[in-house]
């Protein structure tokens, strides 16, 4: 295991906290069937309940589907595999609403703007309630379907994301990821659930899955505590491809990031410590530790971030700001890690709760940090100088990362009101309301989308040259 060497004085060491491994069969059940609708989730079997990685098996079944991310305008958190938070179009110049569409639940995750299938026009796809998506036409916000084959407990934090062909994956509160048949209509009574991929330690799916560019479909899952990771075969057979089980640390709210070219794939594992994992195979290349481990609360998203140019690693945690760059000893040829504390947030008395978002053209990352309710927004260059900071009012970033533009405009969903900034910190407009934010805007050319808590949708943008 490597272990970082921080500034002296700067990164500070928390109490562990330990690591439960047991499984209540009780949570594992699932609801029962209603007249007409499919079984809620698969039962868990004894089997599976002593070892979910039972059903692993490396060969995946052949598909004809195209494979990979969709095309769209953010088909996936924070909008690629590399979770950039980055949008190379622009963004709304003024606050104009648009429209907006009240669901039936609260939402707490990011949306998808995707084409539903390979040349289709895109669609919104809003994790909400008990859907756990809702699909809407981005032009009206007219809903074009909100239900599906299947019953199932809230979607939380997991993000939904767009790929192999016309499949939706989402994880939800029933401990199982759902990948989701997109309908080719665009109004239809219901999208059909292909399968329901269960973790059986009671391990809820509130991490915003991963596509890798060969159809592969990560997920990660608290399981108590313990952690476990799951790489499941694109198509629409259910398989898993690998299984990691313990991961030693929950895997919560964080989504898995991969590598530029595909060929890593790197896994917050326990909020403070960073994997690197052969996507292929699962093989665990490195493992860096930053904190000591110690249970994830249910809000904090600990997402790494990837460059796509230099492929390094950015990273929040209660310290701050972790720059990580993958290294290969050219003797041994062995893979590894340096890693350096590129900003201090605990000199603040500050965490990072939220993943950063980064502008690769510009070198900037910006990330909110809090301490209770005092919060601040920061950008910083790459080598870790502050080049400004603003301070947020009336909350705390939990899960709702900032997002940049093309040319740098920065969009926040906070408390209670939208931000949008110029790159250098400048406010260009506020939208204040009545309901809460608990999740990320995400961004098309000249429009965001958001959700509130409440369960309402908001369009902006379409404004003035």
């Amino acid at each position: 295991m490597i272990r970082p060497t921080p500034r002296p004085g700067r990164a500070r060491m928390r109490p562990t906290i330990l690591l439960a491994s047991a499984a209540l069969a009780a949570a594992l059940l699932g609801a029962a069937p209603l007249g007409g609708v499919a079984r809620a989730d698969e039962r868990c079997g004894i089997d599976l309940q002593t070892n979910v990685c039972l059903e692993q098996n490396p060969e995946c079944p052949g598909t004809t589907t195209q494979l990979g991310p969709n095309p769209g305008s953010w088909a996936s958190y924070q909008r690629d595999p590399q979770h950039s938070g980055w949008s190379p179009f622009p963004g709304p110049k003024c606050n104009k609403v648009l429209w907006t569409t009240k669901l039936d639940g609260s939402i707490v995750a990011a949306a998808a703007l995707a084409e539903r299938a390979i040349g289709a026009p895109e669609t919104l796809y809003v994790p909400v309630g008990k859907a756990p998506v809702c699909a809407l036409d981005p032009d009206t916000g007219k809903v074009q379907w909100c239900k599906t084959d299947n019953l199932g407990k809230y979607v939380d934090r997991s993000a939904p994301t767009v790929g192999n062909a016309s499949m939706l994956y989402v994880g939800t509160r029933d401990n199982d990821m759902w990948a989701i048949d997109v309908p080719n209509a665009s109004s239809v009574p219901r999208a059909n659930v292909a399968w329901r991929q269960k973790v059986c330690t009671d391990g809820d799916i509130t991490t915003p899955p991963t596509i890798g560019y060969n159809g592969i479909v990560y997920m990660g899952s608290d399981s108590l505590g313990a952690g476990t990771i799951m790489a499941m075969c694109p198509g629409e057979e259910r398989q898993i491809k690998w299984c990691k089980n313990p991961v030693g640390g929950g895997v919560r709210n964080a989504s898995p990031a991969l590598s530029q070219n595909g060929l890593r794939l790197y896994i917050n594992i326990g909020g403070g410590t960073l994997g690197a994992f052969d996507p292929e195979t699962g093989l665990e290349l490195w493992r860096v530790r930053f904190e000591t481990p110690r249970g994830i609360g249910r809000a904090p998203n600990h997402t790494p971030v990837v460059h796509p140019v230099t492929d390094k690693i950015y990273l929040g945690t209660d310290s701050g700001i972790w720059e990580i760059e993958h290294t290969i000893d050219p003797d041994t040829g062995k893979e590894g890690a340096a890693a350096r504390l590129l900003f201090d947030t605990q000199a603040y008395r500050q965490r990072v709760y939220t993943p950063a978002a980064l502008h690769p053209l510009m070198n900037m990352l910006v990330f909110g940090a809090s301490r209770g309710n005092s919060s601040t927004l920061r950008a910083i260059d790459l080598d870790g100088n502050l080049l400004w900071e603003k301070p947020m009012p009336g909350g705390r970033f939990r899960n709702n990362p900032p997002v940049i533009d093309a040319d740098g405009r920065i969009y926040v969903a906070f408390a209670k009101s939208l931000y949008a900034f110029d790159a250098n910190g400048n406010v260009l407009w506020t939208l204040p309301g009545l309901k809460s934010y608990s999740a990320s805007p995400i961004l098309a050319d000249g429009r965001l989308y958001v959700g509130q808590t409440s369960g309402t949708v908001l369009a902006i943008g379409d404004c003035p040259p």
